[in-house]
């Protein structure tokens, strides 16, 4: 899609929607000598042909020469970094405006909509713009417009939880462009409790790497002490690690509190395993009926 598309609307008459801002993921861009819209787009995405969503931001309906020192809106992607209990639902309704959203927001992060997040998980808020219809539009011709092609068009249509394939003048819709990606040195930088936990997610998972088999082998031959040893540093990590991690450490650490006869922390341990993953379940023939019973009380099923 090329700036000339706009320039072909403008001059056949009609009257040019507009897009605005949808939050405040804009990048304020000052223009340098020899600059265009086409060399921005590629600067910020990578592609020229993003031109198109710069010059709907701004509001320039015909190609001009860009002014030295002038500034630009750029729309842009960000990450924001999990916190214990965020949830791809959680993250939609914060910051895609519905938790309905999840599905778009899993789709474009290359997740399950019902994965269990780490803290320090980093999740990338795509690009969207908000369109405002100057006359009837049908959707397919808002996807062309974004997307190159008709076939968006459904996609904006359930985006939006719309039921008409038209947009009546001045009603807007929200375009989640999620063909676009951001260079990573444009994107925001984060906040310092961001980095925090974006950090010590890494920290943990490179701990898990190295403990986890000591923590196997120590629970085969029976050494409970080996086995906290090798993993006591991780329980405090557990909300950092990625779900698989977490459920072994937390199930092995709660298998040795039973073994020395602790049996409420192995609960809490349960407890904290089946928050990361519900749907967790353990087998009668793997384990001795004291660590089942544990297992039950923390509200855990068995087969």
């Amino acid at each position: 899609m090329k700036l000339a598309v706009i320039a072909a609307i403008a001059l056949a008459g009609l009257p040019l929607a507009h897009a605005q801002e949808a939050g405040n993921d804009m990048l304020s861009y000052r223009v340098r000598p020899g600059d265009s819209l086409e060399l921005i787009a590629a600067e910020v995405y990578g592609d020229r042909t993003k031109a198109v969503l710069i010059a709907m931001e701004n509001k320039l309906a015909r190609p001009r020469p860009l002014r030295p020192g002038e500034r630009l809106r750029v729309p842009i992607s960000r990450e924001v970094t999990t916190t214990t209990g965020d949830t791809l639902e959680s993250l939609a309704g914060a910051h895609l405006g519905s938790t309905r959203r999840a599905p778009f927001l899993a789709e474009f992060n290359a997740m399950a909509v019902d994965d269990s997040l780490p803290a320090g998980t980093a999740i990338t808020i795509p690009v969207s713009l908000v369109h405002v219809a100057a006359a009837p539009e049908p959707l397919t011709e808002i996807s062309k417009l974004y997307f190159g092609d008709a076939k968006q068009a459904e996609l904006l249509r359930r985006y939006n939880f719309l039921e008409r394939r038209v947009l009546e003048r001045g009603e807007s819709l929200i375009v989640p462009l999620y063909h676009v990606r951001v260079a990573a040195a444009k994107l925001p930088q984060l906040d310092p409790a961001s980095k925090t936990r974006r950090d010590r997610h890494r920290e943990a998972m490179s701990r898990a790497a190295r403990a986890l088999p000591a923590g196997r082998q120590a629970w085969k031959a029976g050494d409970f002490t080996g086995v906290q040893t090798a993993l006591g540093e991780l329980e405090p990590e557990l909300d950092f690690l990625e779900t698989g991690d977490a459920v072994e450490a937390g199930v092995l650490l709660g298998q040795v509190q039973v073994a020395v006869d602790r049996e409420p922390a192995a609960v809490a341990l349960f407890k904290r395993v089946l928050e990361r993953q519900p749907g967790y379940v353990m087998r009668r023939y793997d384990c001795s009926p004291r660590i089942i019973a544990a297992w039950q009380r923390a509200g855990g099923q068995v087969q």
